[in-house]
């Protein structure tokens, strides 16, 4: 393994390189922090370093913290070597980023202990450093499946408006729509446990259900309960699938709708908020009885139905308030009373949330009649 030693004493490095030449290592030796520096910039850069904290044009402990800023991921590892023994500057050596530290002068016996940790150390951090590699490469081969699996299903957006904003590369929401040969348009909006890969899993499953099922006309009840069973059936515990389904017929005047542990569904007409549909029935995946919870209205054109994961209501800000159902109905009616795109819901989100990380998946659906 290769080791970096960066003395400016020529004595101390000398002794320092023989001892760890015999001990089995490739020592590269340098003068100063400057020199030191420039080869951690190579891209075969040792990993081990042993240097000192007093040096000219860079002082071990400045060498330290640029180290750390520009190996975030698998860092070498820092051995301080120093004649402060003071807990204050041992203290502040390892916070600037060294891992371990010699106090001058030091016994070989020690140096080489401690450097064999070190040694140790990187050996166990590089396994994890390539088994991590691994995995997010296997990862990104099942994510492309998925998306795949998404892609080749026919989503009809007639009637339709929607903004997805995943917080991954795959989502934990599904946003599914199709018309039935008679007319009757289906649409289904789910919300699994989590996001990302793992709530993503069920998705393909209860996509290809709904488009195969309403390509054969069958009642989207039908279509809910043959999800429910899958999801039930091949789904791990504690994974489960909130739902909103939506079943409007030819003649657009009457609509059937199944709330499975989603939030609110906000119902606008003429362009104002006018009643909510709550939830009357658990997620999807939970228990096998059948949906009985359909709530059927009657509707005129131009009325509105809008549905969303709850990403959006719980997007959260630097004060800890959340984004909400009131500012949520706000936008809305403020998008609609100016005739503006459905994205400026979400544009509000994040101007709420500001520099806040967007921490779950947020889908909104506008479902005109």
């Amino acid at each position: 393994m290769k080791l970096l030693i960066a003395e400016d004493d020529r004595t101390s490095r000398l002794i320092i390189t023989t001892v760890c030449t015999q001990w089995g290592y490739e020592v590269i030796s340098v003068e100063d922090g400057r020199a030191a520096w420039q080869l951690m910039l190579d891209d075969n850069a040792p990993q081990l370093m042993v240097i000192d904290w007093e040096m000219p044009h860079m002082s071990g402990i400045d060498l330290c913290q640029r180290i750390r800023e520009q190996y975030t991921t698998n860092p070498p590892y820092i051995i301080l070597l120093t004649s402060r023994n003071e807990t204050e500057d041992i203290v502040e050596g390892l916070k600037k980023g060294a891992n371990d530290y010699i106090a001058k002068p030091f016994n070989n016996d020690e140096l080489q202990v401690r450097i064999s940790v070190g040694k140790r150390v990187l050996q166990l951090q590089n396994e994890l450093h390539e088994a991590n590699s691994v995995l997010n490469r296997e990862r990104g081969i099942i994510e492309d499946i998925i998306l795949t699996m998404e892609a080749s299903a026919s989503f009809d957006s007639a009637f339709i408006r929607a903004v997805q904003a995943p917080v991954e590369k795959t989502s934990g929401d599904i946003l599914l729509a199709a018309s039935c040969p008679d007319g009757r348009q289906h649409i289904m909006l789910g919300d699994f446990t989590g996001h990302g890969i793992t709530a993503a899993l069920g998705g393909p499953i209860a996509s290809s259900t709904f488009y195969k099922m309403t390509a054969k006309g069958l009642p989207m009840a039908d279509i809910g309960n043959e999800i429910n069973r899958h999801m039930c059936a091949k789904m791990p515990t504690g994974l489960f699938l909130a739902a909103i389904l939506f079943e409007i017929n030819p003649q657009r005047n009457k609509v059937n709708i199944w709330n499975c542990g989603m939030e609110d569904i906000l119902f606008f007409q003429e362009n104002t908020f006018k009643d909510v549909i709550k939830s009357s029935r658990p997620a999807l995946g939970i228990f096998t009885d059948e949906l009985d919870n359909m709530c059927t209205l009657n509707i005129q054109t131009n009325d509105k139905f809008y549905a969303y994961s709850d990403g959006i209501v719980e997007t959260t800000n630097s004060n800890n308030e959340m984004f909400g159902f009131s500012r949520l109905i706000t936008s809305i009616s403020e998008m609609l009373a100016c005739d503006k795109n459905i994205s400026t819901i979400k544009h509000n989100a994040d101007a709420f949330r500001d520099t806040v990380a967007q921490l779950d998946d947020i889908t909104l659906l506008e479902l005109s009649c």
